[in-house]
């Protein structure tokens, strides 16, 4: 076992051509790094070829009532599947709290997505989406609920020529480059300056 000694999220560990990610860590999929996902001590073992982290704290958990930033990684017939990456509180303005340690899976049943009848889910969520919900579940899988107007898209890419969207209205956002327009269930904040969501495994600044 070889200690590494402190390190902070993003510093990197070891490469996966010569280590198996472990706990604490997670691949760089770009630069094939292993990367600290929390501020502790990394270790590589060196028998099992596996780099590490002890986090110097507990991670904090979300639970009900958080606000939290959220990828869509599903859209299912009544059902919205997503990963949760990081806590943030949107009042009195937005503002990023901290992010989780690894991401937490969770669902938007569709009763969650919208106060309204909704014919065709991805009117509202498609894959890939970074969205703001609040958690209203006790442990994971969480449970999302987006119903409020606060809650929802921020960011989003064009299915037509992959650009950023930009916020048009509530219910839909706008490709600024090739002018498509898509449906969405719109977070009042996207159109937010105040609005700041950093994550280690994936950075998206939006309006800062």
């Amino acid at each position: 076992m070889v200690e590494k000694g402190k390190v902070m999220p993003g510093d990197v560990l070891a490469t996966i051509e010569e280590f198996l990610p472990g706990e604490g860590v997670y691949v760089d999929p770009v630069k094939g790094f292993i990367r600290a996902a929390a501020p502790g001590v990394a270790y590589l073992d060196m028998s099992r070829r596996i780099a590490y982290v002890k986090p110097h704290k507990k991670p904090q958990t979300p639970g009900p009532g958080s606000e939290v930033a959220a990828l869509v990684t599903g859209v299912r017939g009544d059902l919205v599947v997503a990963e949760v990456y990081g806590v943030v509180r949107l009042s009195p303005k937005p503002a990023w709290l901290y992010e989780l340690p690894s991401p937490y899976s969770a669902a938007i049943p569709i009763s969650h997505i919208a106060d309204e009848y909704i014919k065709n889910i991805e009117d509202y969520y498609r894959i890939g989406d970074w969205i703001l919900a609040k958690i209203v579940s006790r442990t994971p899988p969480f449970t999302l609920s987006t119903v409020e107007p606060r809650y929802g898209v921020v960011y989003a890419i064009c299915s037509r020529c992959g650009a950023v969207m930009e916020f048009q209205s509530e219910r839909s956002m706008k490709c600024p480059k090739c002018g498509n327009v898509e449906k969405r269930k719109v977070s009042i904040h996207a159109k937010s300056r105040h609005l700041r969501i950093r994550l280690v495994r994936n950075l998206v600044i939006y309006r800062s």
